[in-house]
């Protein structure tokens, strides 16, 4: 029966994609607010090529608090 090590099976945080970095399976980068994961090891090839990466999480909206209509003291956002 094949042992597997249950404490090698996780992500690889890379932090900010570079393209000068060499990637391998299972690392994971941030790229313009969103999160990658290499899915083929890839140097130089961007975040956004489906052919090395797989999208993890998306930016979402940045809310402008200052310009919001209609607020009043005491309001939660």
């Amino acid at each position: 029966m094949a042992t597997i090590n249950l404490g090698s099976i996780k992500f690889n945080w890379q932090g900010a994609y570079s393209g000068s970095t060499a990637y391998s399976v299972d690392d994971v980068v941030s790229y313009n607010g969103s999160s990658y994961i290499c899915i083929l090891a890839s140097t130089g090839n961007l975040p956004t090529n489906a052919t090395y990466w797989e999208q993890m999480s998306a930016k979402g909206t940045d809310a402008d608090l200052l310009n919001i209509a209609s607020t009043a003291q005491g309001d939660i956002y």
